[in-house]
């Protein structure tokens, strides 16, 4: 989340493993929703979310916990056992309950407790016969050291081996999708070797590890290059979530199968920010499935309870509760047919026609809800005020199969990293070694001064009429006192430059920066007094 500040050589980036565009198969044909059976399949699904990095120099996020909460009701639609790892601030608890009431801190040992009972329940239907997938969504903050993407937890890095190792390893199911919106998160499956480390070109400037490598494992990774994380107070949550889940409640599915695939999903996200002016404020996607399946989430197991969206109601819509949080949103094209899954009916659920402000309530029955049905109401609210004006571009694009048809999945947008280093308490260690050098080095050298006054005054005691051995006594004394005092100030000496280098150095590690782009990459070393 740090900018490079110095480049100075430019590399060819050679890409690794096989391209995307040569691993996606041609895009399905349109399948019925209703003559499409359900596989037989299991879904699972751990979801974090962390405001506050374990870093104590990065500043707090606001909405990744009203991210993880929203995630744990979509995926509780689609039949997901769930767990959940947030801590929810007062406004979240009161618009998520059951989320608040379920939700552990996110922490290492909850982690960790958390995997194995998840692991414990995919082993359990995998005895059984049943295939089973997982989601693992993460939400917060995320950064690069040694050449290795991590995320935060609170008390503590969550690197991509351990998100390989400890994590995806440990559930053991049959494809795990990891969902990730957090700086550099690309970072977390693709590596660039440690810092400053010299490989052959031919190896690629940067490599797949861990994550990357496993077939079973799909990525979809939140890329932005900008430090400011990318959240909106109209949202109410993380513009990338908000687009991701959006997609996933079906505003994504072209072809109309009932099910989203990783095409679809990149289509959408990049359909959804096509029109932001300013690339700072514009979410970028990376996308890869598994091995074999471009499935990435099948909506069937939720669609007997769908609203219906024909092509001729082509439009801005949004799609929120009684208490203004958006469910999602979308801008279908005209002819554009979609089927989108709905809550269940705790309560009030608007459909919000964008431009015109017409306001469809939804009925809490039948199952099945067809907009052309509804009766268009005043909105409940009237705007709320001058939002960020990037954002209010977001969806203005309309999105089709036509966008999916002509959609390509391209090598990761620039990316400016800057690793980072643990400042916060090296920066204060290193103060308090510097005052002790300091200290000592005042030390010594008061001590020293003393040892040449002593030498002094013995010197200045010698008579000629002195006998002579007492003379060379204190002459021996003279000799160890100036040999006493030479060693003290050298030794204060070294105390007072140590210290200083101690407060001088710099606060970041002087590291190598790069700059990563599908044309090359730059170079770089960063660090100042």
């Amino acid at each position: 989340m740090r900018f490079a500040v110095l480049l100075f050589a430019l590399l060819p980036v050679v890409a690794t493993g096989t391209s995307m565009t040569e691993a996606i198969p041609p895009h399905p044909r349109t399948v019925s929703l209703e003559a499409a059976t359900p596989p037989r399949t299991a879904s699972f699904a751990l979801i974090i979310g962390v405001n506050r990095s374990h870093e104590p120099d990065q500043p707090a996020l606001r909405f990744a916990d009203d991210d993880a909460a929203r995630y744990l009701d979509l995926f509780r639609m689609l039949g997901a056992r769930t767990y959940l790892l947030a801590r929810m601030d007062d406004n979240t608890r009161r618009l998520h309950p059951q989320a608040a009431a379920e939700a552990l801190d996110p922490k290492h040992p909850e982690l960790a407790s958390s995997v194995k009972k998840l692991g414990e329940d995919i082993a359990l239907a995998r005895s059984r016969g049943v295939e089973t997938v997982a989601y693992v969504v993460y939400a917060g903050h995320g950064n690069v050291r040694n050449g290795e993407g991590y995320v935060s937890l609170e008390d503590g890095p969550l690197t991509g081996q351990m998100l390989s190792s400890d994590v995806v390893g440990k559930l053991g199911a049959d494809r795990v999708h990891l969902i990730v919106d957090a700086c550099y998160s690309y970072f977390l499956a693709y590596s660039r070797g440690p810092g400053g480390q010299r490989r052959p070109l031919p190896a690629g400037f940067t490599r797949a590890v861990g994550l990357a490598l496993a077939d079973n494992v799909g990525l979809l990774l939140s890329t932005s290059s900008a430090r400011e994380s990318h959240e909106w107070e109209a949202f109410e949550a993380g513009v990338f979530n908000h687009e991701v889940r959006s997609g996933l409640f079906g505003a994504a599915d072209a072809d109309g199968d009932g099910q989203v695939s990783y095409r679809e999903i990149a289509a959408f996200v990049e359909r959804a920010n096509a029109a932001i002016p300013n690339e700072r404020f514009r979410p970028q996607l990376h996308a890869r499935p598994p091995k074999g399946s471009e499935l990435l989430v099948d909506l069937r197991p939720g669609m007997e309870r769908r609203l219906e969206v024909d092509g001729t109601q082509g439009a801005h819509y949004l799609l929120e509760d009684a208490n203004g949080v958006r469910l999602a949103e979308f801008h279908n094209a005209p002819g554009q047919s979609l089927r989108l899954l709905r809550p269940p009916p705790r309560g009030p659920v608007f459909l919000r026609r964008m431009g015109n402000e017409a306001e469809y309530p939804l009925p809490t029955a039948p199952d099945v809800v067809r907009l052309e049905s509804l009766s268009a109401e005043a909105p409940r609210v009237a705007s709320r005020g001058a939002a960020h004006a990037s954002f209010q571009h977001i969806f203005t694009l309309p999105f089709g199969s036509d966008t999916v048809a002509g959609f390509e999945f391209r090598a990761p947008p620039p990316l400016t990293l800057t690793e980072v280093s643990d400042t916060g308490g090296r920066s204060s260690l290193r103060k308090q070694l510097g005052w002790g050098a300091l200290a000592l080095g005042v030390a010594s050298a008061g001590v020293g001064m003393w040892a040449t006054m002593e030498a002094r005054d013995i010197r200045g005691s010698i008579s000629p009429g002195l006998p002579q051995q007492e003379a060379a006594t204190r002459n021996r004394r003279i000799r160890a006192y100036n040999t006493a005092s030479g060693v003290l100030y050298g030794l204060g000496g070294a105390a007072v430059l140590s210290g200083a280098l101690l407060f001088l150095w710099p606060d970041t590690d002087t590291v190598p920066l790069a700059t990563l782009s599908s044309d090359g990459a730059a170079l770089g070393l960063s660090g100042a007094f």
